[in-house]
């Protein structure tokens, strides 16, 4: 493998004398016998293309049955032993010495003089225009080149790597050229050994790899510029890297810094100089695409070395490169770096590009295995009277190893749900697809060692687990771990088989998802929700999962106590999602002892199981507690399934479920089964076939610790009465169901069934065309570049959608108060709920979006306006969008509005979005859960200012405690209750100031409560220590005066909205903030600070309290910064970006 470095300054050129018993020998000859096939080139190196070549052609000199020595001038210190001296050469006239050609030499007496038949195997020499005229390289570049000349007579024939090569010996007079590439065994590359820590780490950003040496033929410039046009043009983080030998000191790499520099690319482009074969491959398996802008190249075996990686190489047309591609990878005709670096990201994020990319290389990579290699080396050896000692056959020397069609990757010996997942998933799998199913063990953290032993006890598991290997090349890869590591799948298809439990997803997770994978395979329609909705763009498939496992594990007695009368079962890892809590509260409620009744919790040991800890607890408060039965500890499969047939109904509810193995299980054996009414189970626990308990959404509290993630909090009244029905109800009933409920899941959810939605989701991806997205056309329907927290809101999200992949078009309100003059984009088509929406339906005609976003407000649009707009996208078949920024009904006397009104309407929205779980709960009991998300307010993600400095600028006191607030200024805003508040702070702090950062608003209540405002200052004698800014003033300004402050207050009163944009500016200033107890914050958790309540006295009082005690003030800056991280506004637009072109996918059949 080649990385650039430099076998030598006085390089090989071997000029080979002929024998006389080796005169013409064309086809046909009189075969001669050799013993010894040896080598020479003037250099040598590690990781030097033609080293590697002449150990490549030396083994397969070897297999042939020849004797074979490799000779070189300047035999590296780490490859003595491997290499000899060139003078303790002593052949005869009987051998033949391949003489490796690449730069001048000075050994033209020892290669004239030598006894026995010569060859030339030419590699190419650089031109001495790319060498400065004091460089070495210059000298031997042209001396290499006469060398040819003076050496042509000498050989007996010539071989050369490369079409270009041989066009140049031809041209200098040579006669008997082949063109034979042996440079490269792609299939020993492939599975060489490799630095797996280096594609861990390097993996997880976009790689964009180039290797050869530092030198200007190379353009390493030109890929610098291309680097500084992608950067904008990638809205996320990547890297160029340059693997290849340079000097410290040399012009050309000095040069490149200043370049880099200039350009500031120091923390994108990254020289890795001269690296181990081991660290190449590591780099090349770390990469997503390989640019070479190379201008000359005599062969390129980088090109090649990435194809074997199934990297997409991207390279220039020079010299030798068409003819190395050989109609593979991406030939460009024109170095314009924008145009370069659009390509390379359209390789990048276009997964059926590389798809059809990688493909083709692999055809060609086939050239350079060593089936093919070797069979035209014994052409070439026959063609020169040769005789072969052990000649070997195609089919002989075909000693590929078969990558399996599908790989299936995770843990899968153990007891571990995940593991039973993936086992059965591939057995499924290989029953469709016989002897093309492999299974390799990794973890989210990394690879494991799979039990031996538990895989001999599994029937059919080792086949599979022989078939699969790391790095397989299995046309797809499907995943099933956690956490969810994605970033060095190599299949041509990547799906990750995905269960998820809660509504939010790790937003770092989705970004690699959409990177790195062609789809996901939900195992509910749950999940397949969850994954759209938090942005993941591309196709997403509910292939389920398999229940019918169970009916193929032996039963085997448990012989535990197991409890009286009427069993209720509860199997799970009572995690708190899990709802044991909410259980065995029920439990207690619904029965008693004296009630023939039990309750069996069938668990494990593990943190997050306090169990018997709620079971004590429950005793104490239920001293009449109906009998509970606790199992704690690891069973096999077959005592859980005598638990299924001895009990007499399955019991969960659980606050989220991926899928719900165990009620799956449970109704499969004929259980009635009783279960929360939202999740993964609902899939199959539907009101024909289970017991439904009503629920509630709630923020979860999961130990993953998600800021804004919500899950189904079940009603303890609901389970009660389903227990007590379940108890109750006749076998007719319980088989009735149990009968819906076991054709269901043999119809649906077998695990051939999941195999089957697992090939068609390969169809349906495979079908993709590549480049076929283009950008999404998407209406924008809002209030827009005016005084409005709407329009700021939507300008915030629109401005971090990416160029590259939307057409946006802002379908806004008609208001002449605009901020500054309207862009092209934005037609202005509505007036608000009293007007009509016949000029916007007609803009939507002309503008034929692919999706619709609408934000809603009450005053914006009537209910039945809305409810067209949902209509007309809907016959239309265009997915769309609404977000609400309040749910609550309206019932003043200049407006009445209930969104009850159109919940038949808003039912066939694609999404409706809402900021607070109380607006997700007012949705649902609408019936709207199906189609409902939490999708959080934005905050600017800024760098922390200094306070000094900004107080300076404000002519504030260094030292003074100020308080600020903002936003505009209405009534609701409670900034004249902060302003008495403020006089008792100043009892106690008479230096402290207060600005009030709040602008007008075109309303008449606006200017009232400004001149109530002025009107208690001056009553109140606060006038020299509050500064009132009532202008409506650009970002950068409003931040210059919070920067100044201590803490920053929103002391909102009585509000319908759902979330604050305002206070989402103090928390973006890096500043506490301290909020009044009402649900417009409930969205932002635990780090806010709270005041006592809303009135004057208790925001004075915790005023008081908190910048009197600074480490209390300081204490939620941690949570904050998270906060901001989580909820940035490039990140809510790259999820809602991501969300509508996935829905987009979804309408056009992606699922």
């Amino acid at each position: 493998m080649q990385n650039g470095a430099t076998a030598a300054v006085a390089s090989p050129n071997i000029a080979l004398q002929s024998t006389s018993n080796a005169t013409d020998s064309g086809q046909g000859a009189r075969s001669r016998r050799v013993r010894s096939i040896n080598q020479f080139h003037s250099g040598s190196a590690i990781a030097d293309a033609v080293t590697n070549s002449m150990f490549m052609i030396q083994t397969l000199l070897r297999e042939l049955g020849f004797e074979s020595e490799i000779f070189a001038e300047h035999v590296a210190p780490e490859l003595v032993g491997r290499i000899r001296y060139f003078r303790e050469y002593n052949g005869s006239a009987d051998d033949v010495m391949l003489l490796h050609h690449s730069m001048g030499h000075d050994q033209d007496e020892w290669i004239l003089d030598l006894p026995c038949t010569t060859v030339l195997i030419y590699h190419n020499i650089t031109p001495e225009s790319f060498f400065d005229e004091r460089s070495p390289f210059r000298h031997y570049s042209l001396k290499g080149r006469a060398q040819l000349d003076t050496f042509r007579e000498h050989f007996a024939a010539a071989i050369a790597v490369s079409d270009l090569n041989a066009r140049e010996l031809r041209e200098r007079g040579y006669e008997k050229v082949e063109t034979i590439p042996l440079l490269i065994d792609a299939a020993r590359i492939r599975t060489a050994e490799w630095n797996d820590a280096l594609v861990q780490e390097q993996s997880q950003i976009p790689t964009i790899l180039f290797v050869g040496r530092i030198s200007p033929n190379k353009a390493h410039r030109d890929l610098v510029e291309a680097a500084a046009q992608l950067r904008a043009m990638l809205p996320s983080p990547f890297q160029f890297v340059f693997v290849g030998g340079y000097g410290e000191e040399e012009p050309y790499y000095l040069e490149l810094r200043e370049l880099i520099s200039e350009l500031e690319l120091g923390e994108i482009v990254r020289f890795a100089g001269k690296v181990s074969d081991a660290d190449l491959c590591g780099w090349y398996r770390s990469a997503a695409a390989f640019l070479c802008l190379s201008d000359h190249e005599g062969f390129g075996v980088p090109l090649i070395e990435a194809m074997t990686f199934d990297v997409p190489v991207i390279a220039y047309a020079s010299s030798n490169i068409e003819s190395t591609l050989g109609g593979a990878g991406l030939l460009v005709h024109d170095k314009h770096p924008q145009a370069v670096a659009a390509l390379v990201r359209t390789v990048m994020e276009d997964r059926a590009l590389r798809r059809v990319v990688v493909t083709e290389q692999r055809k060609r990579v086939r050239q350079f295995e060593r089936p093919a290699l070797l069979d035209q080396l014994q052409h070439f050896l026959r063609k020169e009277g040769i005789e072969i000692p052990r000649p070997i056959t195609a089919e002989t020397a075909d000693d590929r190893v078969v990558a399996p069609r599908y790989q299936v990757e995770g843990p899968f010996e153990t007891s571990y749900s995940l593991a039973l997942v993936n086992r059965e998933l591939a057995f499924a799998l290989d029953r469709a697809s016989p002897g093309e199913v492999g299974l390799f063990a990794t973890e989210g953290p990394g690879d494991y060692a799979p039990d031996t032993q538990r895989i001999a006890a599994i029937p059919g598991l080792p086949g599979l687990v022989a078939r699969g290997s790391k790095r397989s090349g299995a046309d797809v890869v499907i995943r099933d771990l956690y956490p969810p590591r994605v970033h060095d799948m190599d299949g041509l298809f990547n799906f990750l088989h995905f269960a998820w439990e809660e509504s939010e997803l790790p937003g770092a997770w989705v970004a690699s998802f959409n990177e790195n994978l062609d789809g996901i395979a939900a195992t509910s329609s749950f999940v397949a929700k969850v994954a759209r909705d938090n942005g993941f763009a591309s196709t997403i498939a509910n292939v389920g999962l398999g229940v019918d496992h169970v009916a193929r594990t032996p039963r085997r007695e448990y012989r535990g106590p197991l409890g009286k009368g009427f069993r209720f079962l509860h199997v799970s890892s009572c995690f708190p999602r899990k709802g044991v809590d909410v259980l065995l509260d029920a439990f207690a409620k619904a029965f008693t002892a004296r009630d023939d009744v039990s309750l069996i919790i069938k668990t494990f040991p593990n943190p997050h199981n306090t169990v018997a800890e709620q079971i004590a607890a429950l005793r104490r408060r239920h001293p009449d507690c109906p009998e509970i039965v606790f199992i704690d500890a690891d069973l096999d499969a077959g005592e859980i399934v005598d638990l299924y047939h001895r009990c007499n109904a399955f019991v969960a509810p659980s606050r989220g479920e991926g899928f719900g193995l165990p009620m799956g299980e449970a109704m499969w054996f004929g259980l009635p089964v009783i279960t929360t009414a939202f999740g993964g189970q609902t899939d199959f626990c539907t009101d024909e076939t289970a017991w439904l308990v009503d629920y509630t959404f709630e923020g979860a509290k999961s130990h993953l610790g998600l800021f804004d993630s919500v899950w189904a909090e079940p009603s303890v009244d609901s389970l009660v009465a389903q227990l007590r029905a379940v108890h109750t109800a006749t076998d007719e009933v319980h088989r009735t169901k149990a009968e819906r409920g076991r054709a269901l899941l043999e119809a649906a959810f077998t695990w051939d069934r999941c195999a089957e939605r697992f090939a068609a989701l390969h169809t349906a991806v495979g079908a993709v065309e590549p480049v076929a997205s283009g950008r999404t056309r998407l209406a924008w329907i809002s209030s827009w570049n005016t005084k409005c927290g709407i329009a700021t809101y939507s300008s915030f999200l629109v401005a971090g959608l990416d160029p590259a992949q939307f057409d946006v078009r802002i379908l806004a309100s008609r208001d002449p108060a605009v901020v500054v003059a309207d862009g092209p984009e934005v037609t202005r088509c509505w007036t608000d709920q009293r007007g009509r929406i016949d000029e916007l339906l007609a803009a939507l005609d002309q503008c034929k979006p692919d999706v619709i976003v609408l934000q809603h407000n009450y005053g914006f649009f009537s209910m039945e306006s809305t409810a067209r707009l949902v209509e007309y996208a809907h016959a239309c078949a265009i997915p769309i969008v609404v977000t609400f920024h309040s749910t609550k009904d309206v019932d003043t006397p200049e407006l009445r509005a209930s969104l009850s009104e159109i919940a038949d309407a808003l039912r066939v929205a694609d999404r409706l979005l809402v900021h607070g779980v109380d607006d997700l709960n007012r949705l649902r009991a609408l019936g709207l859960a199906g189609n409902a998300t939490l999708f959080p307010h934005g905050v600017h993600a800024r760098e922390s200012s200094d306070r000094l400095a900004s107080r300076a600028a404000l002519n504030i006191p260094a030292v003074a405690p100020v308080i600020a607030t903002y936003g505009f200024l209405l009534p609701h805003k409670g900034l004249e209750e902060v302003i008495e508040g403020f006089a008792l702070l100043s009892q106690d702090m008479p230096e402290a100031r207060l600005l009030m950062v709040n602008a007008l608003y075109p309303v008449a209540d606006s200017e009232a409560v400004a001149l109530r405002c002025r009107q208690r200052i001056e009553a109140l004698g606060l006038g020299d220590r509050v500064r009132m800014i009532t202008d409506f003033l650009p970002d950068r300004e409003s931040f210059a005066y919070l920067d100044a402050a201590d803490l920053v207050v929103f002391a909102y009163q009585d509000t319908a909205e759902s979330a604050s944009g305002a206070v989402r500016y103090g928390i973006a200033a890096n500043r506490p903030v301290a909020c009044t107890p009402i649900p417009i914050f409930d969205d932002l958790g635990e780090m806010v600070h709270r005041f006592a309540g809303t009135d004057a006295h208790a925001i004075g009082t915790s005023l008081c309290e908190l910048l009197g005690d600074r480490a209390l003030l300081g204490s939620k800056a941690d949570a904050q910064a998270s906060w901001i991280r989580a909820r940035s506004w490039d990140e809510m637009s790259a999820r809602l970006g991501g969300m509508v072109r996935g829905l987009v996918v979804t309408r056009n059949g992606g699922k």
